[in-house]
């Protein structure tokens, strides 16, 4: 059998008498937020992003396990599904336990699976709670269509920008209640941005270690390596004029993994910015739409475009472009060519 069938480890669990009304489904199908998902006979998880859907899956499970602690909890296999299989999972058990089925990665569903999946939402069924997931394509759309009008909609769409996440960042502090400064979380995205199972796992130390609103202090003392490490920490050095803080900074990245190439995106970043600042004089939040930027990053850059002139912020601009082309291959030692493009780019500032 394709089903891995068990008692799911979890918090919590219950029964869930009956199907979910197409209102209530219908209702939530852009998708609510998984910190605030509540257990539903249908549910379906839908966006690529892993850490989002475990996170609402726990969440359930959870909820369920603590009205009925002997909750049945079965990882269905959707792509090697049997004939009968969901059925089966989802009949009656002999001792009444309430169930639990998690059928995963619906893109990767057989024909077998998506037909009985159609019939059950059809006919419905008894003191089951079944979590769909779907992270992408185009796969059992008929399925998905069903599904949006009948099931919780949770959205775990993928955090594709800095935006993204410095929005997710307050979404964990607002949701415990909690308060994160602006320059904190910032901080905390440069920080343990690289996935949002990071970002998610640095959220929750802070929330737990740290009483009261959470500063950048407090952001440095436990992520201070990984913060100074990254390349927009080089990329604000280097174009505040702190060439030997640069200079630091950019070796200790190379040392812990930092491709000189991604130091280059980030230089390349910056005095884009700060080129778009010098003879500005409007809004920072206007550009940033004119840049397709962040609006945080623009008003961030300000305070240093002010000691910027045009020609020289031309003159980094080209040597980072140059630096950038060394290192994907005109250079044998790109990692020089990156520092030295780092001393120019500090030395110019302010002049």
């Amino acid at each position: 059998m394709a089903a891995q069938r068990g008692r799911g480890s979890g918090r919590g669990g219950s029964a869930r008498g009956g199907r979910a009304s197409g209102g209530r489904g219908a209702q939530q199908s852009a998708g609510v937020d998984f910190r605030a998902v509540e257990a539903s006979p249908l549910v379906l998880l839908k966006g690529p992003e892993d850490y989002v859907a475990t996170r609402a899956t726990d969440r359930i499970k959870a909820q369920l396990r603590a009205e009925q602690p002997d909750l049945e909890y079965t990882r269905l296999d959707v792509a090697n599904a049997a004939v009968g299989e969901l059925a089966t999972l989802a009949s009656p058990s002999l001792f009444g336990e309430a169930r639990l089925i998690l059928a995963e990665d619906l893109a990767q569903m057989n024909d077998t699976f998506l037909a009985e999946a159609l019939a059950f939402l059809e006919e419905g069924g008894d003191d089951v709670t079944i979590i769909f997931r779907h992270s992408g394509g185009n796969r059992g759309k008929k399925l998905l269509d069903v599904l949006a009008k009948k099931a919780v909609v949770v959205d775990c769409s993928a955090a594709k920008s800095d935006t993204d996440k410095l929005d997710f960042v307050r979404r964990e502090f607002r949701a415990a209640d909690r308060s994160i400064q602006p320059d904190a979380a910032r901080a905390l995205v440069q920080a343990a941005g690289t996935s949002l199972s990071d970002l998610g796992g640095a959220c929750q130390q802070l929330l737990r270690d740290i009483p009261g609103e959470v500063t950048e202090d407090d952001v440095d003392r436990y992520h201070g390596g990984r913060v100074e490490a990254t390349a927009f920490k080089v990329a604000d050095a280097a174009f505040e004029g702190r060439g030997e803080a640069a200079t630091r900074l950019y070796r200790h990245a190379v040392a812990t993994g930092v491709s000189p190439i991604a130091v280059t995106a980030a230089l390349a970043g910056k005095g884009r910015h700060i080129a778009a600042l010098v003879d500005h004089r409007g809004s920072a939040d206007r550009l940033a739409s004119a840049l397709g930027a962040p609006p945080w990053q623009l008003r961030q850059a300000q305070e240093t475009a002010r000691r910027w002139q045009s020609h020289r912020a031309a003159e980094a601009i080209e040597a980072v472009a140059q630096a950038d082309a060394e290192a994907k291959g005109a250079s044998r030692t790109p990692e020089y060519a990156v520092e030295k493009a780092i001393g120019i780019v500090a030395a110019a500032a302010g002049r």
